[in-house]
């Protein structure tokens, strides 16, 4: 290589690597919306209980992760100003939580979103799934989400099995929920 073509090849590729990081910025950005501090705690790994952290159903309902115990729990983290989440719902939730609903509880744990927005994709998607909020992210935080969305498998006695940062397929949905939850 000639030495003149050495910055040209230098700017090629701070270019590319800039543009690499504008796409991955982008594809886990929330909009504009505060991230939720790093844990102060280690996030379960899998076979650790699920945390004990108090929540709210869109219900109004107090519950925490453990009130579902006796049947294995999908938990997705989604938000209204999160692409990939919306995409999501509609695409792969709606579907499998339509055919394997009564065997799995499905709970969607809306994160740092306005309520009204949440309420009204929860309706224009059709996603029928136990829906609660994690208004701080706290919940999300204690479980080691670090993308959006977030998905959670538990087991039917309260431990995590597994956990999936970003979007899923449908198909992706029921392979990893046959893989973790059986």
């Amino acid at each position: 290589m000639k030495l003149h073509q050495t910055p040209r090849l230098i700017r090629r590729l701070t270019i590319a690597l800039t543009s690499l990081a504008l796409v991955a910025a982008a594809c886990s950005s929330n909009a504009g919306h505060d991230t939720p501090d790093a844990p102060a705690t280690v996030a379960p790994i899998s076979g650790d209980p699920v945390p004990t952290r108090e929540f709210q159903t869109f219900s109004g309902e107090a519950a925490t992760l453990a009130s579902y115990a006796g049947k294995p729990v999908v938990l997705n983290f989604w938000a209204s100003w999160c692409p990939s989440c919306v995409a999501e719902m509609s695409a792969a939730f709606r579907p499998v939580a339509a055919d394997l609903g009564g065997e799995i509880t499905f709970i969607g744990m809306n994160i740092q979103d306005d309520r009204a927005l949440a309420t009204e994709l929860l309706e224009s998607t059709g996603v029928e799934w136990v829906s609660a909020e994690d208004p701080e992210g706290e919940l999300y935080v204690d479980l080691g989400g670090i993308a959006m969305p977030f998905t959670v498998y538990i087991s039917a006695d309260g431990q995590v099995v597994e956990k999936h940062n970003g979007p899923l397929t449908e198909s992706q949905l029921r392979d990893q929920i046959a893989g973790a939850l059986g």
